[in-house]
This record gives structure tokens, C-alpha cells and sequence, in this order.
């Protein structure tokens, strides 16, 4: 990125900051609705600005939604799978086109810097050139079977389950959801996204991307508001669901699914309280860095954010103080200001749940050391709390903010079963010199993504292409991670197909 994209950034959120909001429709067989109470969005960065707006929309919207896309989507079933990889790819240009306009809409809406809110579109791009490609590779959608021994022609497909919706989340308003979208539509279904209240200009996107994709009409919906639609919609007569957020939310959702009268597919990817374990002959310096950025990159608003370290006697003392003193020097305020390392956090609620948490580790006597904030909004600074017991809550909840605690442990073998005593398993890294570790570490940590004395991320930077990503254990519904090769066939089933050899002309797929 060069300094004159930085400074076109600052002077569109600059203007946008003193213009005319958005208030963004919902979109049903391609007819705007303004159905619903109006909820703004505040900038976080200045809350007495509305950068945003759209409607709480009502349950029968919801079904309206779902109702279009299924009938749309018997249109789109018949489409061969080489042309509808080829429709979704009509998108890869428009999205290309749009990514700076997209990061401005993220920093008023999420507040993060340039480089963050720039990666938003920049990571839809690559999946929806990763998805097709791994779409059309040979084998992708056909499982080639052996010679049967009647002489009948047979073969194994994947066909798809009719209409998904998703339920996004804040923190990556635009990228949670255009994936399932993407992956959705190649496989053949229809979807319903439902945005998120504190982003839905930028949830939008992924409908205005959408259209340059010639698909049937209703295909894809979009609706808007607060909880109230994402829990119509998971209520609705959906055949799958995409959900990004919390353990206890996804969980519940999955059991619903599995109720009635047969289980539906649920894909989600759910929250994590993330370690790094640094042993006493780790490099501590490249460890200290991978922490604080893996720590408090997007103030801690990342479900694959770091949260805890688990240190050994030997090296504990000294990585609190390096770790410490790179955490005075972030700075948290409004994105546009380049000397910021995050931005503010989401909303009031999370500034009020931040300050419980601080008012907790000083209650207890644990070493609490800050960054600072410049400006005003809804910022916390970048806070450690060492001291604090392997064991204690600090140290087990996930609290999806910039808070990260530091524990010291006897030794590796602790520090692994530590790392893997929790319900979640989604990111995991370790600091070590010593190869043996780093083997055992690789052989028994139960996360979906891991990383190894990795030079500046300790749990975090994963990309389409060169990683899945995606949680093991209460993380995770699947065991089969985005970004990769199978994210896409997991919106469709697979059907085994025989009939007579004369008929194998109609084995088409």
C-alpha cells in the first residue's frame, strides 16, 4: 500500500464523517424494503456521528427471504457447475474495483486502520479466486468410482441442499460473510445474509457483488437489524446454516439443527481463548512481538485473537517485561490517524465490559500494564495482566477484547495440557528453541490452526491459499476449514447415481 492511498483513505472517511449517511435496504427478489425500526451505527471513533443505518427487519420479511431464494434456487440447481463457477468469477473484477471504497466503509463502521480495513475486500478477493479455482479442479464435485461389477454406469456427485442464510459477525462485516456466499453459490444453493447491526453498509457489499454475477432473481437476499432477524432466520425453513460468533450462540444453533424430523448441516466457526506457549529457550524477543500483535491487532476483536500465554519459570520474568514495554507503546484511536496501532472497540457495552475486567485483575493484585488512547470513542488501551493464575478466569474466558494474560507454568508438558484444557481449540502458537517440543507441540495441540516460532504472529494471520482456517473441538462444527479446498463441498451432499450402461449419457452433472 502506498502513502497515497493512506492519504485518499483518511480524506474520503474525513468526508464521509460530514456527509449524508446510507440507510441500506433490505433486498428480496431484488426489490428494496425499508420494513423494520431504523437502527444508526455510530461511528465508534466518534460516536455523535451516524455513518450507517438500516432496519430491524420483521420475521415475515425474513420467511420472504427465504421463500425467494428457494424458489430462485431450483433455477439455479439446473445450471452446470462449469457455468455457475464461472457466473460467481464475473465478480472477481467488481470486487477488485471496489476494495478502497470498501475500507473506507469498514473504518467508519468497525474503525479499523487503513491496513485492516483494506484487507477486508483484499481477503474476499482471494476467496473468491481460491473458490473457484478449488471449485474446478477435477474431482472437486466428482468422487471417480471403480468399474461396476453388473455393468451398470454409476458415479458419485455433489448435488446441493437447496437455500443457506448466514448470520455475520462485526468484526469482519464483509469477508464472514462473502465466503459462504461464494462457496454456497458454486455448490449450487441459494443464500440469505444477514448482515450485522453494527456494519451493515459494509455487510451490503456482498449483495452488490453478488449482482454482477447474472444470477436468477432472489438467489441471493439480504436483510438487516439487530438480533431479532438472525434468530428468524435460523428459525426459518433454511436447509443450512452458516453462523460466525460465540461458543454458547453456535452451539445452540447446532442443536436446534440437529432437531425435527432429520439434522441439517450447520457450518460454524465459533469463538476461541487462544495460547502461545514460550519455553525457556525460546527466542523471547520474536516472541514478544508475535504476542502483542497477535494480542491486540483489531483491539482484540478477533475470535482467532491471542488471550493467553503460558510461560515457563525460566523465561517468565523477562517476557513480562518485553512484552510490557511494547504494550506501552500502542496507541488506540480513530483509525485515520497513522500513529494508532487499533481502534476503539465496538460499542459501550464492550468499553463497560473491558473496565469490569480491569476493576478484577486489580482487585486480585495481578500486574496490569496499559497502552494508551488518543481521542475520543469507544477506546480501551492494549492491556496485560501477568501474574494471573493458569487456572483463573482471567486466564479461561474469552473476553473479544484487547486484554491478554500472561501465566507462568513449571514447564512444556504443563503448559501443553494447560493449552488444551478448554472447550475451544481454535488458533494455538508456540515460542521454542527446542525441536522436540515444537514436534510434540505440532502431534498433540488440539487447535484448527498453529503456528511455530512464526516472526510477528503468535496465533494469528491466516489467508486464503496458504492456510485454512477454521477450530477444532467447540471452535468448530465440521472438522473441514475455510479458505481451503473443502469449505465449498460442504454445501452439498453427496449422491451416489446407477443405471443401465445405455443411459450413461444421461450422467451428466
Amino acid at each position: 500500500m502506498t502513502n497515497e492511498a493512506q492519504q485518499a483513505f483518511v480524506a474520503n472517511v474525513t468526508e464521509r464523517r460530514k456527509g449524508a449517511h446510507p440507510t441500506v435496504p433490505h433486498i428480496i427478489a431484488g426489490v428494496e424494503y425499508y420494513d423494520g425500526p431504523l437502527i444508526e451505527r455510530r461511528d465508534p471513533s466518534h460516536p455523535d456521528v451516524i455513518v450507517s443505518a438500516c432496519h430491524d427487519a420483521p420475521d415475515e420479511l425474513v420467511h420472504k427471504a427465504v421463500e425467494a431464494s428457494r424458489k430462485a434456487q431450483k433455477e439455479w440447481a439446473r445450471v452446470p457447475l462449469a457455468e455457475r463457477i464461472e457466473r460467481v468469477s464475473r465478480a472477481i473484477p467488481y470486487i477488485e474495483a471496489h476494495i478502497e471504497e470498501w475500507a473506507v466503509r469498514v473504518a467508519l463502521e468497525i474503525a479499523k486502520p487503513y491496513a485492516g480495513s483494506r484487507a477486508e475486500g483484499a481477503e474476499v478477493l482471494d476467496i473468491a479466486k481460491f473458490s473457484t479455482k478449488y471449485a474446478s479442479a477435477p474431482g472437486a464435485f466428482e468422487d471417480a468410482r471403480e468399474t461396476d461389477p453388473a455393468g451398470f454406469a454409476n458415479d458419485s456427485v455433489l448435488r446441493p441442499y437447496g437455500v443457506f442464510g448466514m448470520v455475520t459477525p462485526f468484526n469482519y462485516p464483509i469477508v464472514q460473510a462473502a465466503g459462504p456466499t461464494i462457496a454456497a453459490l458454486i455448490a449450487g444453493n441459494g443464500m440469505v445474509v444477514k448482515t450485522a447491526a453494527d456494519g451493515p453498509w459494509s455487510g451490503h457489499a456482498v449483495y452488490e457483488f453478488c449482482e454482477v454475477m447474472n444470477l436468477p432473481v432472489g438467489l441471493v437476499n439480504i436483510i438487516h437489524g439487530a438480533d431479532g432477524p438472525g434468530r428468524a432466520l435460523v428459525a426459518s425453513d433454511l436447509d443450512g446454516i452458516c453462523f460466525t460468533g460465540s461458543v454458547a450462540v453456535g452451539r445452540s444453533i447446532i442443536r436446534d439443527y440437529a432437531a425435527g424430523p432429520y439434522s441439517r448441516p450447520v457450518i460454524a466457526e465459533m469463538g476461541g481463548k487462544n495460547p502461545v506457549i514460550v519455553t525457556d529457550d525460546a527466542d523471547l524477543e520474536e516472541a514478544a512481538k508475535g504476542i502483542v500483535f497477535s494480542a491486540f491487532d483489531m483491539s482484540g476483536q478477533k475470535c482467532s485473537a491471542l488471550s493467553r500465554v503460558l510461560v515457563t519459570q525460566g523465561a517468565h520474568d523477562r517476557l513480562v517485561e518485553l512484552v510490557s514495554e511494547r504494550v506501552k507503546e500502542l496507541k488506540n484511536g480513530d483509525p485515520i490517524d497513522p500513529t494508532v496501532f487499533a481502534g476503539p472497540v465496538v460499542s459501550p457495552e464492550a468499553v463497560d465490559r473491558y473496565n469490569k475486567i480491569v476493576d478484577v485483575a486489580n482487585s486480585a493484585g495481578f500486574r496490569v500494564e496499559t497502552g494508551s488512547t488518543k481521542g475520543e470513542g469507544y477506546l480501551v488501551p492494549a492491556t496485560v495482566i501477568s501474574g494471573v493464575p493458569a487456572a483463573h478466569d482471567l486466564a479461561t474466558v474469552e473476553h473479544f477484547l484487547p486484554v491478554l494474560t500472561i501465566s507462568e507454568v513449571p514447564d512444556f508438558e504443563t503448559a501443553l495440557s494447560v493449552a488444551n484444557d478448554t472447550d475451544m481449540g481454535l488458533t494455538a502458537g508456540i515460542y521454542t528453541g527446542d525441536l522436540n517440543e515444537a514436534r510434540t507441540f505440532l502431534a498433540e495441540v488440539e487447535a484448527g490452526c498453529v503456528d511455530v516460532n512464526v516472526p510477528g504472529h503468535a496465533t494469528t494471520g491466516w489467508w486464503p491459499g496458504p492456510q485454512t482456517f477454521g477450530g477444532w473441538k467447540g471452535s468448530g462444527s465440521t472438522g473441514k476449514q475455510a479458505l481451503g479446498k473443502w469449505y465449498v463441498g460442504q454445501f452439498a451432499r453427496q449422491q451416489a447415481r446407477k443405471l443401465p450402461r445405455e443411459l450413461e449419457h444421461l450422467l451428466t452433472y
